[in-house]
């Protein structure tokens, strides 16, 4: 079943000290999204002035600044909660789209069992330098990036997270990001993987690519136990037991590991894996049989 989407999209941004990042970013933006659509900036506890400019002459431009700090996902939440148009695009705070991807993703959408589309991801400065949706690569959840295969829309397990789009109406009946992921990682390769589970599929869009710029420092500082505790809860409310097993094993040497897993403990993961147990259509063994995924075993590294 199709439907037809007319390319207007929420494009929403959460922000936290960027500097002329964001205005590179919102200009890129603006200057490539269909008339019609929305920006949605999340200032998410900047303290540089970074947003200052767009109270002045970005009148397509919506500021919000939240009443704490949300953390990646939880801003695009609630960004998403403002959105008004058919299709929401979640971007970085320091990527370039290139023209014309409205209308390919909105093409891409158009199909009903289609969720979300993603485009190729270049490295600013790096020429040829492209990846094509990721997949994990071991019981860590590390991943790595995939090559192009074919000039058309296709399926690819998880989709880059600085840059991609997901219809309206999939992001309300699922919920988007889960909020019980604390503010930085796993969150983007956890939504493609429940988005997979619940039916849907996550398609490459390769005629759209998008910059983006991989710094070499964070403008905040990294948090191992909730790192820990991200990896902890996805693989606990998705994964079988051979799997979790695998992820528990693997992570249990980590000093912060005892704390991250003593956060689960007191976490609602364990109603979160009987909920979506209840309403998924394909397990782990599925997903990890269709895109032919393997991860290395201890025996393997020996």
């Amino acid at each position: 079943m199709t439907t037809t989407l007319s390319g207007e999209a929420s494009i929403v941004i959460p922000t936290h000290n960027e500097g002329e990042n964001l205005r590179r970013t919102v200009d890129a933006l603006l200057g490539t999204a269909m008339p019609g659509s929305e920006v949605i900036v999340i200032d998410d506890g900047s303290t540089d002035g970074s947003t200052d400019f767009l109270y002045s002459g970005y009148r397509d431009v919506r500021v919000v600044k939240p009443a704490e700090r949300l953390g990646a996902l939880r801003a695009r939440n609630y960004g998403a909660a403002l959105a008004t148009r058919p299709f929401i695009v979640f971007a970085d705070a320091h990527v370039a789209p290139s023209p014309g991807w409205p209308k390919h993703f909105a093409d891409a959408l158009s199909e009903l069992a289609v969720a979300a589309v993603g485009p190729g991801i270049d490295m600013m400065g790096r020429p040829g330098a492209t990846g094509y949706g990721h997949v994990w690569s071991d019981a860590h959840l590390s991943w790595h990036w995939l090559s192009k295969k074919g000039q058309d829309p296709y399926e690819v397990p998880m989709l880059p997270g600085c840059f991609y789009a997901l219809r309206r109406d999939v992001f309300d009946v699922t919920g988007g990001f889960d909020a019980g992921l604390l503010i930085w990682g796993t969150g983007d390769a956890e939504l493609s993987f429940r988005l997979w589970l619940l039916g849907y599929r996550c398609l490459m869009v390769p005629s759209v690519n998008v910059a983006h710029q991989f710094k070499k420092a964070r403008n905040f500082s990294l948090n191992w136990e909730l790192m820990l505790h991200n990896v902890l809860r996805t693989a606990t409310v998705h994964l079988g037991q051979k799997r979790l097993t695998q992820v528990v094993a693997a992570m249990n040497g980590h000093r912060a590991f005892p704390s991250a897993f003593a956060r689960l403990m007191f976490s609602d993961a364990w109603c979160r894996r009987d909920e979506l147990r209840r309403t998924r259509i394909r397990d782990d063994d599925w997903y990890f049989d269709y895109f032919d995924i393997h991860w290395p075993t201890e025996g393997d590294r020996g």
